[in-house]
């Protein structure tokens, strides 16, 4: 018995050539889909926060020139440690490590710290720069502490009581070293300065008493 093809169906269509060469299902017209990972700005991004305290700048600067002390209050940071400090009488901190952890992420910054006072006792600041580690490109963190901004007033307690005050900036510059790190931190690194200066807040407490 010989099997014929039905008449609708061309001989030719059962020649294993024939699918092959089908031209829509030649290579040339195969639809391919690309992922393409979203990529990081070509300048750092940065994060501010400012705060007035009803605390002299210089006693605000001493606390945040502490780097040892940072474990105790700033949000992940499990120990902090300074390797390396100017000469006495200052003693400020040139080098320390920062360990960072949670959950299942444990990571140790080494940063290169610059502390400046300003004259007067009025305040200074306090720079460090972990850049160019495996997660981070660029990552410093620059405080700023200064008397705050006074009116014109005539009521001398007032001015005392101003003159106790300080304004405390800061800024987080940061830079990730590989996009899909910005594309899982996205939803958690814009808080991160306000989390970190409302830690201070409670470490200021502390320390100095509530005002």
């Amino acid at each position: 018995m010989i099997i014929r093809p039905p008449p609708s169906l061309p001989s030719r269509l059962l020649k294993p050539s024939t699918f092959l060469h089908h031209p829509r299902l030649s290579n040339n017209n195969l639809q391919t889909r690309s992922f393409i990972l979203p990529t990081t700005s070509s300048t750092p991004q940065r994060l501010t926060v400012t705060r007035n305290l009803r605390h002299p700048p210089s006693k605000l600067f001493t606390l945040i020139s502490d780097i040892n002390s940072y474990s105790s209050f700033v949000p992940f940071c499990v120990k902090s440690t300074v390797t390396s400090t100017t000469p006495p009488p200052d003693s400020f901190p040139t080098t320390a490590d920062l360990r960072v952890g949670w959950g299942g992420y444990d990571e140790t910054f080494t940063s290169k710290v610059k502390c400046e006072r300003f004259d007067e006792g009025k305040g200074g600041v306090v720079m460090a720069d972990a850049s160019e580690n495996g997660i981070f490109e660029v990552l410093r963190a620059t405080w700023v502490v200064n008397e705050k901004d006074k009116d014109v007033v005539l009521n001398v307690e007032k001015v005392k009581k101003e003159m106790e005050e300080s304004k405390v900036d800061l800024e987080i510059e940061y830079k990730f070293a590989n996009p899909l790190y910005a594309v899982m931190s996205e939803a958690v690194v814009p808080v991160v300065a306000g989390k970190i200066i409302e830690a201070f807040e409670g470490r200021v407490e502390q320390v100095l008493g509530k005002r």
